[in-house]
């Protein structure tokens, strides 16, 4: 009487830090490290390097097509899109798991927020921890993620999920009706992550529930920039701000993992590393990246005549919109603080 085995997972889960909130149970979800979701598999690295998969070397995103047609000529997509307001803005706390809002301009605050030691794993893998990423030249309503405050743990021998993460945290998105809609739809999505042994390629699934009823939504791709690499405009500049060890963010397929012809490239840019946290877990702001982002989350906007007070582009080419769009982005960003991963110990025998 009185003996009992003990459910070690349990105690874990116990013992582990609660600051500054509770880890997401679905963290410590044998299912999400092992997702049967149809179209996930894990990646046979020896297949994917026979193909030479190498991001274009000239600098051109397919994403900057993508705003054509009647539905792209009002501006409703943009950074600081003033559609729906201020109902948008008075309806933030009820629509979306993001309450907190703070500015890019206003000193370190949104930053300590996002990037700080207590929300960082140590096992995340070195090109994304302890860095605060903006995502430029993205159209999406998205700006700033924190990708090493996701669940992570090591690589083994054999390929398997090494992190898994959501979007509700650590992930800011504009106060516009389109990013509360985006943060919204995105709030319960989760996301798996694999890399291979060479830690140049880092794929991120995302998934609508681990089961067999579940859904894969996206495939996107992260490769490592390696010594010798050199990337440039359509115009033959180099862009002298990547360097080796920054991101390139690829998506070729969102179904075949393993398509990675430049010919059917659907997305790219290469997310910056604005802050960083340094050896003391200090913020270390970086140049010309964290410049860039204050510069364009304070500017004037512009063509106010041309777009009928910022409201449409039927003048536009869908590429001067795109550039457009990302001349200017929403200083204030809305955002939920992320939680503790769980310990490392708890998930890697999942």
């Amino acid at each position: 009487p009185g003996f009992e085995i003990i459910d070690w997972d349990d105690v874990l889960i116990k013992q582990a830090p609660r600051s500054p909130t509770d880890f997401c149970q679905e963290y410590v979800d044998p299912r999400y490290w092992n997702p049967e979701t149809p179209g996930f598999e894990i990646i046979d690295w020896e297949r994917w390097e026979a193909q030479n998969p190498s991001p274009p070397k000239i600098f051109n995103p397919p994403q900057r097509k993508n705003l054509k047609g009647f539905k792209s000529a009002p501006l409703w997509y943009t950074n600081r899109s003033c559609y729906f307001q201020p109902f948008a803005w008075m309806c933030n706390s009820c629509l979306t798991p993001k309450t907190k809002k703070e500015r890019i301009s206003n000193g370190d605050e949104l930053f300590k927020q996002l990037l700080n030691s207590d929300t960082t794993s140590p096992h995340a893998p070195t090109a994304l921890r302890d860095h605060l990423l903006w995502t430029d030249q993205n159209i999406a309503p998205e700006t700033l993620l924190a990708l090493g405050s996701w669940a992570w743990r090591p690589q083994t021998n054999e390929s398997r999920v090494i992190g898994v993460g959501t979007l509700k945290y650590g992930w800011t998105n504009n106060p516009t009706a389109f990013g509360l809609l985006f943060a919204k739809n995105n709030g319960t999505a989760f996301s798996v992550v694999q890399m291979s042994p060479d830690g140049k390629w880092i794929l991120i699934n995302g998934i609508n529930g681990p089961g067999k009823e579940g859904e894969l939504r996206s495939s996107l791709w992260i490769y490592v920039v390696q010594e010798g690499d050199v990337f440039k405009t359509p115009e033959g500049g180099i862009i002298d701000f990547v360097k080796p060890g920054d991101l390139c963010r690829l998506t070729w397929s969102n179904d075949d993992p393993y398509v990675c012809d430049n010919s059917e490239l659907k997305y790219m840019y290469f997310p910056r590393r604005v802050v960083s946290l340094d050896e003391h877990g200090d913020l270390v702001k970086n140049s010309p990246h964290f410049d860039d982002l204050l510069r364009r989350a304070t500017a004037k906007q512009d063509k106010c005549c041309e777009t009928c007070c910022y409201t449409c582009a039927c003048c536009m080419t869908p590429e001067e919109r795109f550039d457009y769009t990302n001349a200017f982005i929403s200083d204030t960003q809305i955002f939920a603080v992320a939680p503790t991963p769980p310990p490392v110990e708890l998930i890697d025998r999942l």
